[in-house]
């Protein structure tokens, strides 16, 4: 049967170990229901911002391996202009287990090395030439994929069913793009409005599903790269539409009648 046990610390009364065993395990057993069969990948948070010469991660919880991890404040990492592709890694450590905890953590830094070993996930990686400032704020959709001075988090894995899936955030520019341009298919309006709306990272499954119908793919496991330039590919052309249509006026469809 469906049960809650919500403990009262009343004054006078003993300090129960079930009352505490209750505060310990509701938390972490609604994550686990909330996200079963997800993915690993960052959940919610983890945004990228940059000043002077730090980045700095933003709070935020990712899920690795069935184990929940909280970034419970901001961190930042040093990085140098040394005009090499670098990745900025969240490495997560064997668990350890003490006499009254169980631990497990994660170390975050910064590598050369392209290669995600199997206990790593990419935060957001860069290319920063002598004498730039390196920057994570985008201008469009098409500015994500900039190679130099640019922050990209394009192939960061967040947290979806399944398959770990593309940045809401990048999914929310897609979106919003899209829904500028004169649509007049069904599926480019319903799936824009999914972008802008969702807080959460979108299935790849339907990402895929989507860009197979639109630009006739195949259908198979596309990597996040491969979905972003695909995406790309239909925002430029819905743009080149819009422009070759003239102005939109107010989004209704006109009829011309010729006599």
């Amino acid at each position: 049967m469906f049960q809650n046990n919500y403990p009262l610390f009343n004054s006078g009364r003993l300090l129960k170990i079930e009352m505490l065993e209750e505060l310990r395990n509701f938390p972490r057993g609604f994550f686990d229901a909330r996200i079963k069969g997800y993915s690993n990948g960052i959940i919610c948070g983890c945004e990228i911002e940059v000043s002077d010469n730090y980045i700095r991660i933003l709070e935020g919880i990712i899920k690795y391996q069935d184990v929940i991890y909280l970034l419970k404040e901001d961190i930042k990492v040093e990085y140098t202009c040394n005009n090499k592709l670098m990745l900025l890694k969240i490495k997560f450590l064997p668990e350890i287990q003490d006499s009254d905890f169980k631990i497990n953590s994660t170390e975050i830094y910064l590598d050369e090395k392209l290669d995600i070993k199997e206990n790593e996930i990419e935060i957001c990686r860069f290319k920063l030439r002598a004498g730039a400032k390196l920057r994570a704020d985008h201008t469009d959709f098409i500015d994500l994929s900039t190679e130099y001075d640019t922050v990209n988090t394009i192939y960061a894995p967040y947290a979806a069913y399944g398959s770990s899936s593309l940045s809401p955030e990048i999914l929310r520019r897609f979106g919003r793009e899209l829904l500028e341009c004169n649509l007049s298919e069904a599926w480019d309006i319903s799936f824009a409005m999914m972008c802008v709306q969702s807080k959460d990272a979108i299935q790849k499954e339907i990402i895929i599903s989507y860009l197979v119908n639109k630009l006739d793919i195949e259908m198979k496991e596309y990597n996040n790269e491969n979905l972003y330039l695909y995406l790309l590919e239909v925002l430029k052309s819905a743009k080149d539409g819009a422009r070759g249509n003239g102005r939109r006026g107010n989004g209704r469809f006109k009829k011309i009648l010729i006599d």
